[in-house]
């Protein structure tokens, strides 16, 4: 039986998958405004959304080398925090 393969550069993962490569990934949600971009680290899980169960989609952007400076640190993301919705001056 074949398998379907999924390309680092073209795929889309959703929240609790595992991350496939470390880099900067799109995050896309409808329910609510998080943030744009995060970078995201190989063998941790895609994170979810702060206010909902609905998950969250994202797509490589830009790869991350192992010798990045970005790199030196280790900080895990469960969950992306929702931003403030933009308010009109009246």
């Amino acid at each position: 039986m074949a398998r379907k393969v999924i390309s680092i550069e073209t795929g889309v993962w959703k929240t609790g998958a595992i991350v496939p490569r470390n880099g900067i990934y799109s995050a896309r949600h409808t329910e609510h405004r998080l943030p744009s971009e995060v970078t995201l680290l190989q063998g941790e899980p895609f994170p979810r959304c702060a206010a909902c169960p609905s998950a969250v989609f994202f797509r490589l952007r830009r790869r991350l080398d192992d010798t990045s400076a970005a790199l030196s640190f280790h900080v895990h993301l469960y969950e992306l925090p929702v931003l403030d919705e933009v308010t009109q001056a009246s």
